[in-house]
């Protein structure tokens, strides 16, 4: 079961005396911070697997082969919110950590974090050379935290041999027409049960607390307010719930235990149990591996309902390089980050990763390599300005599980739409208060404690 960011900072608090000697043992950085040959030794923490981890461990070769002063060393660490935290509690974190960038806010409030803006004043790397969208996912109360490095918009993905089927050639443009489409695409068998549905919004069900922004409205203003019983939630908490009254619970919950494993060949987009999904530039990669070799897909904004003020939304995401605070080699650390961004090591990554750079400005060669058939639809979703990250908030993982939990109910009738937007505006904009009244008692002295760090990164 999750946890709140709140109750996971005080396990944390709790657990350290007797998990720091463990992690020390088996999580922490090798424990001389040379090597033979004189280097200083970088540690990079990541939870990236398979041709992720291939992807980085070959631009990390890179580095090292092109200078003799720093070496990288990267250790692959699963669950790394939580380990990242414990080892800088601990006071042995690594130098670098990726992390995923809703962290941002619960890790810089809590003090484990090391401010980059003089390193990046002094290295010229300005918020200008970087995608708005992305460079945002990297600051938070005025101070940067991070290097945005890989990145990806969320678009609608949809079966084209589907679409053929019930007579259409194009994408859906609003939220409202890509229902009709639903209704003609589902298909029920004799006993009711449905065999194949047009969308389906658990399916994949990643960014359910986002849904009132195809409606025109966030869950949060950015200040003191969170926003689920204003008018874009109610209309998104409507549209959740005609998908009982059209489709029936039993008959949704009975669709959802037949879908196979994301990884696999039976993932429901590619066995044709689900026409349209919302997904990222990655999912050309699970395709290419899982789906039939016959299989025909499109990629186009996700619509917005006709009744917002905007033509589509999608939810930026970006994987982000941070320097725990504590970290023995920061300077050093840097240049690595530098490198990234400066040499042709970012490009290299995304590549690997088969999704996006930060960067505004790419080589050529980027879009000559790169092997998605959409790309050019995700960068210009990406740069539309109609692509924003999640709410920065500090008890992210409370929200993101609350209204998921709120989400499902809503969809499957378990509550009415009043009485589940009441309910999670209580509990959101409590924890919220909470929050921000902690901040309050800290925030003068954490922002002089960084600006002095700040102040000494540039010297």
């Amino acid at each position: 079961m999750s946890i709140s960011v709140h109750q996971w900072f005080n396990k944390t608090q709790i657990a350290l005396i007797s998990v720091v000697a463990l992690l020390l043992s088996s999580c922490s950085r090798i424990p001389q911070d040379r090597t033979e040959d004189g280097r200083t030794i970088v540690t990079l923490w990541t939870s990236w697997a398979g041709t992720e981890r291939a992807g980085i461990d070959s631009v990390v070769d890179d580095f090292n082969a092109a200078q003799g002063d720093i070496f990288v060393r990267t250790l692959n660490i699963t669950d790394p919110q939580t380990k990242i935290m414990l080892a800088t509690a601990g006071g042995n974190p690594p130098d670098i950590a990726i992390m995923n960038n809703q962290f941002i806010a619960p890790y810089a409030e809590n003090n484990a974090l090391t401010p980059l803006d003089g390193l990046c004043e002094n290295a010229d790397i300005r918020p200008e050379h970087f995608v708005k969208t992305f460079w945002e996912t990297a600051t938070y109360r005025g101070r940067i935290w991070a290097v945005p490095l890989t990145c990806s918009v969320t678009t609608l993905h949809y079966n084209k041999k589907i679409f053929r089927e019930v007579g259409y050639d194009r994408p859906p443009e609003t939220l409202e027409e890509l229902e009709r489409i639903n209704d003609l695409i589902t298909q029920k068998r004799d006993d009711g049960s449905i065999s194949r549905i047009g969308h389906f919004p658990l399916e994949p069900g990643w960014w359910r607390p986002e849904w009132s922004n195809w409606f025109g409205l966030g869950s949060y203003d950015g200040e003191n307010q969170m926003l689920f019983e204003a008018e874009g939630w109610q209309q998104a908490a409507d549209w959740l719930a005609s998908y009982h009254q059209r489709f029936g619970k039993d008959e949704l919950i009975k669709l959802r235990s037949g879908f196979g494993r994301f990884s696999s060949p039976q993932n429901p987009f590619f066995d044709g149990k689900v026409a349209m999904v919302l997904q990222g530039i990655w999912m050309n990669r699970f395709i290419e591996t899982f789906a039939p070799d016959d299989f025909e897909y499109g990629v186009a904004p996700f619509p917005a309902s006709e009744e917002a003020d905007i033509p589509y939304f999608a939810i930026a995401d970006a994987d982000l390089a941070v320097i725990p605070k504590g970290a023995d080699h920061v300077d050093e650390a840097f240049t690595f980050l530098r490198y990234l961004i400066e040499d042709g090591g970012l490009e290299k990554l995304a590549l690997a990763h088969g999704k996006m750079t930060s960067l505004k400005a790419v080589s050529p060669d980027f879009y000559d390599k790169h092997d998605h058939p959409y790309l050019d639809v995700f960068l210009e979703i990406a740069n539309s300005g109609y692509a924003k990250a999640r709410p920065q908030l500090a008890q992210y993982q409370n929200y993101f599980t609350d209204t998921n939990e709120a989400a499902n109910s809503l969809l499957y009738g378990l509550v009415t739409p009043e009485e589940g937007l009441a309910q999670i505006q209580s509990r959101q904009q409590k924890a919220l208060d909470k929050k921000q009244l902690r901040w309050s008692r800290v925030e003068a002295s954490y922002q002089d404690l960084w600006q002095q760090q700040i102040d000494e990164s540039k010297n």
